[in-house]
């Protein structure tokens, strides 16, 4: 089962001062093994093998907090982003700093008895300057890519 918040209702916190929030999310419960899945996260180089969004992905160094990995989406640019956190096993999240805003996705997995609760959530800070073009560009393909993306790895991951 898959929940998708939808971006018009405001994130929480306050956008900071010429920028505005956009914030979607997805969820689904999966019989699955969260090392299995904690190994698919940290695979950063095949995410295209699940998330047809992603033309490429490279990492630079070992999988952890602070260091960067290089993203290209399918149609893109290639963008550098930056792990920010990542506890082994549980979450991760990362930052990527672009001209027009940042974009934040964040990654966790939580026991359900013998089920697990995956959540993929994306908050963009977009300068005003900028909201339409982002709004109309960019934030419908990662917005209904994210749950598509999150279905992909569910099943990769199933028992």
């Amino acid at each position: 089962m898959t929940d998708v918040r939808e971006p018009d209702a405001p994130a929480s916190g306050a956008a900071k001062a010429g920028t505005q929030d956009f914030l979607a999310s997805a969820t689904v419960t999966v019989g699955a093994n969260m090392h299995d899945i904690w190994a698919v996260w940290v695979d950063v180089n095949a995410w295209k093998s699940w998330d047809t969004g992603i033309e490429s992905t490279k990492l630079h160094g070992n999988f952890k907090a602070g260091n960067t990995f290089t993203l290209t989406p399918a149609g893109g640019q290639p963008m550098e982003v930056t792990i920010t956190s990542a506890t082994q096993g549980e979450e991760f999240s990362d930052e990527t700093v672009l001209p027009f805003g940042t974009i934040r996705t964040s990654h966790r997995m939580e026991p359900l008895g013998a089920l697990v609760r995956l959540t993929h959530e994306v908050r963009a800070e977009i300068a005003e300057d900028a909201v339409e073009m982002f709004g109309v560009k960019i934030w419908p393909h990662l917005q209904s890519g994210l749950s598509t993306a999150l279905n992909e790895l569910a099943e990769i991951v199933a028992n």
